[in-house]
């Protein structure tokens, strides 16, 4: 038993460690945002992966259409429980009611969420991708 205890270790250091990483990406796309609004340049021309996918995050979540996303992602803690707290009760407060046997409407609340996890995770990937050409180019100017 003690063989199956030290195979769990691992995984669960690894998964805070994702965790942090992640609530560190959110705190700083969340001052990005806040340096934008207050008319502040967010960097992200050169070869700085964290600053191009802040750069992104930026560009992707501005505008009045994602005031939600960006309220998500600055509370991204408190989003989770209140959106599970929510769901459960809409699910909960449907059958005890007797309007429906069995619900998964609740679920719904969790669209929001999911959307802006899905633009932060979007703006990572271009952010990387602009990182790359960046670094292609000079690659191909250097040699040629």
């Amino acid at each position: 038993m003690p063989a199956l205890r030290q195979l769990h270790v691992p995984g669960a250091a690894l998964g805070r460690a994702r965790q942090g990483a992640v609530a560190e990406h959110s705190v700083l796309v969340t001052g990005a945002l806040r340096r934008t609004a207050r008319g502040e340049a967010v960097g992200g021309s050169g070869e700085d992966l964290q600053a191009a996918e802040l750069a992104a995050a930026v560009g992707f979540l501005q505008g009045p259409r994602n005031a939600l996303l960006r309220l998500l992602l600055a509370h991204r803690v408190a989003a989770y429980v209140v959106t599970f707290v929510l769901s459960f009760g809409l699910n909960k407060a449907l059958v005890w009611s007797g309007v429906l046997e069995f619900s998964l409407w609740g679920w719904l609340l969790w669209v929001p969420v999911f959307a802006a996890e899905a633009k932060l995770r979007h703006a990572g990937r271009l952010g990387r991708a602009r990182v790359i050409a960046r670094i292609q180019e000079r690659h191909d100017s250097v040699e040629g």
